[in-house]
């Protein structure tokens, strides 16, 4: 019977050129109805896994329904590249590299009312979203089901990512890179600093409460490629002179006894042909050519 009445419908959309919305369980929909020559018109928001017929010249938009994240980082399938991140340096500002997830909510809370410039929302802050953000940047799908377009990764972009990265500079120029990279009580509390702006910087650069956030996941801020080898260096410098300044007979026996090591690779791996002179000798020397 069910199937019988969803083929009546069918014939009759196909008949009467009726606009259908049918926005699967993860998505919701706003329809406004309207003409070729006549503006649109907010109608009603269409639920998650809800089928609505409306007239032939009416129009359906479709935004994600649920919780939904914006990740940066380099991994693969992630929204964003790692987010840099300004912090203190003695010589200026020193940029680390930050990975992350914020889990958050599009607000398609369809309940009218009146914003802060005192204009009336007949659909709520999902009409409101739509009306000023998605709409001018193309962020909704136009059928149930159909993923959501590169609009809506410029819209996450804008008004998640942008103040997400805002609110970790704020808040790294307070500490210095050493610290975020490698004190964990700093890190935690630059972190806590974080979650408490961000979601603040996020109704500002949107305009309104659209994206309600539940959950910022922030890892250890790493530092860039070119100051990690540095690190690496300085560190292996430094086990250097440890290694020096407690081996028997002090620098000289060291560097003397590295030279001799460094000799002996050169001849196991064939870099350098060399016989000892005389027999059991410390010293090497290399044998003249074709000799």
């Amino acid at each position: 019977m069910k199937r019988l009445v969803l083929a009546i419908m069918a014939i009759m959309v196909v008949l009467t050129g009726c606009s259908v919305a049918a926005p699967d369980t993860s998505q919701r929909a706003l329809h406004y109805s309207g003409g070729p020559l006549s503006s649109q018109n907010f109608e009603d928001c269409i639920e998650p896994g809800t089928r609505d017929v409306s007239g032939p010249s009416d129009f359906n938009y479709y935004y994600p329904a649920g919780q939904r994240t914006y990740t940066f980082s380099d991994r693969p399938g992630s929204d964003s590249p790692p987010i840099m991140v300004s912090s203190q340096n003695e010589g200026g500002v020193t940029e680390l590299v930050v990975r992350g997830t914020v889990t958050f909510v599009l607000n398609t809370n369809c309940e009218p009312y009146r914003d802060d410039t005192g204009r009336y929302w007949a659909g709520g802050r999902f009409q409101k979203f739509h009306d000023t953000l998605g709409r001018q940047n193309a962020a909704f799908a136009t059928a149930g089901g159909q993923a959501q377009p590169a609009g809506w990764s410029n819209v996450l972009d804008l008004y998640v990512g942008a103040p997400a990265e805002r609110a970790m500079d704020n808040a790294g120029l307070k500490y210095g890179w050493q610290q975020l990279y490698g004190d964990v009580n700093s890190k935690n509390a630059w972190t806590a600093t974080v979650e408490e702006q961000l979601p603040k910087l996020i109704r500002e650069q949107a305009g309104d409460e659209f994206f309600l956030v539940s959950n910022i996941q922030i890892d250890k801020p790493d530092v860039p490629n070119t100051l990690k080898t540095e690190l690496e260096a300085g560190q292996a410098a430094a086990l250097r002179q440890q290694a020096a300044e407690s081996f028997p007979g002090g620098l000289a026996a060291y560097q003397e006894d590295q030279q001799k090591q460094a000799i002996n690779r050169a001849i196991v791996e064939g870099k350098v042909a060399a016989v000892p002179i005389p027999f059991g000798s410390p010293i090497i020397v290399a044998p003249p050519a074709g000799g």
